[in-house]
């Protein structure tokens, strides 16, 4: 699955890469240092929250994280019959790529992320499972794409467009539009602010540190991340609030950090982690604490097509 460079350069955004360097050197040390803790979080490395279908669903956590993958594939109208040329922007080691190429065989996915150490085990992964015709992972920028123009039928994006720049998400969507084809669906599965007006003390000051925690720049503000959609393109976007379908898995955050830290006692007999890793630990339990002001912040999946 090779690609061929698109026609412009790096020079085509000089801003951002001198102002966003800083930014995206926080996001590849995160997930170089924390990112194998999320294994504690999911056996398959999926790296997102669930999504609850039926009271079975509250006793397995796996089974609401590969929920939540199949929610979004669902909204990508993929058809089993028909091959396609799927983008994840923002793959991690490929656990959804790697759901995606298994559930739909006649699929070629191609997984970006600028995390190397996600590439190396990502690629284990998929060797492991056969799957080196359909998947492949690559170093990419998701605001600056190196991928000709209409080159995807689909693209989605989990939790993973909240580390793109701008409360409006605006290089992402430009990039993820350029890149796909016309009549090409896509499907993002985030948490987004609800409005720009004035928040409580406590929902910022919790804000301000997940997004330290996590390093993100900000989440996207749902109103302007829908009007940049339309901007580059998009149509028959649906919007849809799911904050309490995702609730249920959510709440297997504190039994998950109390699992962390009994067994970094057992393997280390210590509790001295980078801060990193201790960040991994707090940003989803503050992060239960924001997803209580459901006026202000919403968990949303937001699917499309472009013209």
């Amino acid at each position: 699955m090779k690609t061929t460079p698109a026609t412009y350069t790096t020079q085509s955004y000089p801003v951002m890469n001198a102002l966003q360097e800083a930014p995206y050197f926080k996001i590849e040390k995160y997930y170089d240092v924390a990112g194998p803790d999320y294994e504690m979080w999911s056996k398959n490395f999926n790296m997102h929250f669930g999504y609850y279908r039926k009271f079975s669903d509250l006793f397995l956590l796996e089974r609401m994280l590969i929920n939540m993958n199949d929610q979004v594939l669902k909204r990508l109208h993929t058809d089993t019959g028909k091959p396609s040329h799927i983008i994840d922007l923002g793959c991690g080691v490929g656990t959804v790529a790697r759901h995606t190429a298994q559930k739909f065989p006649l699929s070629t996915i191609t997984g970006i992320t600028i995390v190397d150490s996600q590439i190396e085990k990502g690629r284990v992964l998929i060797r492991k499972d056969k799957l080196e015709a359909q998947v492949e992972l690559k170093n990419e920028n998701f605001e600056h794409l190196n991928f000709n123009d209409n080159t995807f039928t689909h693209a989605y994006a989990m939790e993973s467009a909240c580390h793109a720049n701008g409360k409006g998400k605006e290089l992402f969507i430009k990039e993820m539009a350029r890149v796909l084809k016309p009549g090409g669906r896509f499907c993002i599965a985030d948490g987004f602010i609800k409005h720009d007006g004035n928040h409580p003390r406590l929902f910022n000051y919790l804000y301000n540190k997940i997004k330290k925690y996590w390093a993100l720049p900000c989440f996207a503000t749902i109103n302007e991340f829908e009007i940049n959609l339309r901007k580059y393109g998009f149509t028959n976007i649906k919007i849809e609030e799911i904050s309490m379908r995702i609730a249920p898995s959510v709440a297997y955050v504190p039994w998950t950090s109390i699992k962390f830290f009994a067994t970094e006692l057992w393997r280390n007999k210590s509790l001295h982690l980078k801060k990193e890793r201790w960040h991994n630990v707090y940003a989803p339990v503050l992060g239960m604490i924001l997803g209580l002001y459901r006026k202000h912040f919403g968990y949303y999946l937001i699917s499309g097509c472009k013209k």
